[in-house]
């Protein structure tokens, strides 16, 4: 049953996601209007609107002017149900559950948006920031335990200052919306532990740096060449988690 809501949330949340990657950039309002067709600005049907389903019977293709859907949409959702079942299976209470899934949505997003425009918007970081406080707090005065949440604040903290340090010696090279992605990733896993959230942060840097690499062996970057950080901070967040499942 875990699994199933999980599925359902991510799903979900990945189809916002893949709003919010679209309305962000755009400098559209979040939440307020229906979502329409960036080609013919029809507003997009209820029924048209279902994750991953829509796209299938749709045929990639908007019913009213047939314009092309972009692929990164429903491979948005696709990766939003992964990460709800990621998180509905992870051995950590039911809010703990939530914030891991909410995290890891936004981070989702924020690599999306990251990889097309090289930058990760307070806009996405900010609000889901204030609601995974509100989250730990709650858990905190439910189960009566508040020494983890200090814990989790005190990492995340420590997180955000390591990259925005990372940031004067790089002079630059890494952004400030990659600490705040951070700090909001660490906040969602915190409940798994220290050595969990440095090990997330340690995998993102060994994603980086594997791509990297690769992309100068194949010639098409170079040392100079500026990558999007945000998409390897949620690729080890994310492989963290699910080692976690895997290793409980």
């Amino acid at each position: 049953m875990g699994v199933v809501i999980g599925l359902v949330f991510g799903l979900i949340g990945g189809s916002a996601m893949t709003s919010l990657t679209y309305r962000i950039p755009e400098g559209l309002p979040l939440m307020m209007d229906r979502s329409k067709c960036p080609s013919c600005s029809h507003p997009i049907r209820a029924r048209d609107n279902v994750p991953v389903f829509a796209y299938l019977w749709l045929r990639g293709r908007c019913r009213d002017c047939s314009a092309s859907i972009p692929w990164r949409y429903p491979l948005t959702e696709l990766a939003g149900a992964a990460i709800g079942v990621v998180a509905a299976l992870t051995p950590v209470d039911t809010l703990d559950k939530f914030s891991c899934g909410l995290a890891l949505l936004v981070g989702l997003g924020a690599a999306v948006i990251d990889q097309r425009t090289y930058r990760i918007p307070n806009a996405l970081t900010y609000p889901a920031a204030l609601l995974l406080l509100v989250l730990g707090i709650a858990n905190a005065w439910i189960s009566g335990r508040w020494s983890p949440f200090v814990l989790t604040i005190g990492l995340a903290v420590a997180i955000l200052v390591f990259f925005v340090l990372l940031r004067v010696v790089s002079r630059g090279g890494m952004g400030l919306g990659d600490a705040k992605l951070a700090a909001v990733l660490v906040l969602g896993v915190a409940a798994f532990g220290i050595w969990s959230t440095v090990l997330a942060v340690l995998a993102s840097f060994f994603a980086g740096s594997v791509v990297g690499v690769g992309l100068i062996l194949a010639k098409r970057s170079n040392l100079r060449a500026q990558l999007p950080f945000g998409p390897f901070l949620t690729v080890g967040f994310v492989l963290t988690t699910l080692s976690v499942v895997i290793f409980h």
